[in-house]
């Protein structure tokens, strides 16, 4: 009886586990995604906007490895491009 008690245990820790390594792995790889499309449009910014915005994509990151559902990183990745992306055209 013990085996089954403990087994049962185990299956539901490993099954709660499974999708808090996908969401981790996706917002692994958005991260890195945002990051090399960033790189481009560096140069077009100052040192504090810059700052700010790796900030802000940071914080957008530990949301997402964090389960917080309240806000999309990938939006917010896309929003700072598309800012980043609008001062390199002035």
């Amino acid at each position: 009886m013990k085996k089954i008690a403990v087994s049962l245990i185990v299956s539901f820790l490993a099954a709660g586990a499974t999708p808090t390594f996908a969401a981790k792995s996706d917002c692994d790889s958005g991260y890195k995604n945002f990051v090399t499309k960033m790189s481009p449009y560096v140069d077009n910014v100052s040192g504090d906007e810059l700052a700010g915005y790796v900030r802000k994509a940071l914080g957008a990151y530990d949301s997402c490895t964090a389960g917080d559902g309240s806000i999309t990183p990938h939006g917010v990745w896309d929003e700072i491009l598309a800012d980043m992306q609008a001062k390199k055209k002035n």
